[in-house]
């Protein structure tokens, strides 16, 4: 084994015990089961302590890849939660915030945050499914391209005050128009690029060293595409087929 390869074992081991004892810290143990939270003070409180944690953690997002978050606050829009990953910020409508423990391994204890959908900005056209052909033809490639990332990232918008935005754009020129005298108007102090993931979808985050993390594949957000119950599953079926695999090695 290299010295590369030596470091990083320890270190992956080391990362496991603290995602397992930041475990412990949230619940008090690790519980045995599945644990569902709804309240969203707690919501916040747990994925701050996720955040704020030693260990280091990865989220996968609903339409593929993956951020670590590092905190979550109550959002400026009603009801909703700001998601921190390292300033990228993505507002949600929270659901419910599920920890599974799959086995007793803190390879396979993960956090599943589900979101529902919530009105869009206003800030770009919203384009109807039942537009006529001929309107389809006319739409700009950016407006195509604008649409179809909506779908499933949400609407990335420029937050010039407190739960107000502009389009996204006036963030490239670093100006939001121009004054009667035709001098540029400057961008406010806190302006910021927000993501609004309108369109709801699921979170799942692993501990960064987590065996899940290591496989690229799972950045295609397969996680997002079938319902909780069903993606523990698929958890457990592999955490069952890596014990299988072991034991036969053994024999």
């Amino acid at each position: 084994m290299s010295d590369y390869q030596e470091r990083y074992k320890k270190e992956r081991e080391e990362q496991l015990s603290l995602w397992k004892e930041m475990i412990e810290g949230i619940f008090g143990e690790v519980p045995n089961g599945s644990i569902k939270i709804t309240d969203r003070n707690r919501i916040v409180e747990v994925l701050n302590a996720i955040g704020k944690s030693k260990a280091s953690n990865h989220t996968f997002m609903p339409s593929g890849g993956g951020l670590d978050i590092t905190g979550a606050k109550f959002s400026d829009e009603q009801g909703k939660l700001e998601l921190d990953f390292g300033g990228s910020y993505i507002i949600v409508n929270p659901e419910s915030l599920t920890f599974h423990p799959v086995g007793d391994d803190p390879d396979w204890m993960y956090f599943r945050l589900n979101t529902l959908p919530f009105e869009r900005s206003g800030v770009y056209k919203e384009y109807q499914e039942e537009e006529e052909q001929i309107e389809q033809v006319f739409k700009s490639e950016i407006d195509r391209r604008v649409e179809e990332q909506m779908k499933y990232s949400g609407e990335e918008v420029l937050e010039i005050e407190p739960g107000q935005y502009i389009d996204r754009s006036f963030w490239d020129i670093q100006h939001i128009g121009y004054d009667e005298n035709g001098n540029e108007i400057p961008l406010p102090e806190n302006a910021r690029v927000v993501t609004r993931k309108f369109n709801g979808g699921d979170f799942v985050t692993f501990s960064k060293y987590s065996l899940y993390n290591q496989v690229s594949s799972t950045y295609d957000g397969r996680h997002a595409q079938v319902d909780d119950e069903k993606f523990r599953q698929y958890c457990v079926e592999i955490v069952e087929g890596l014990k299988a695999r072991k034991e036969r090695k053994e024999r």
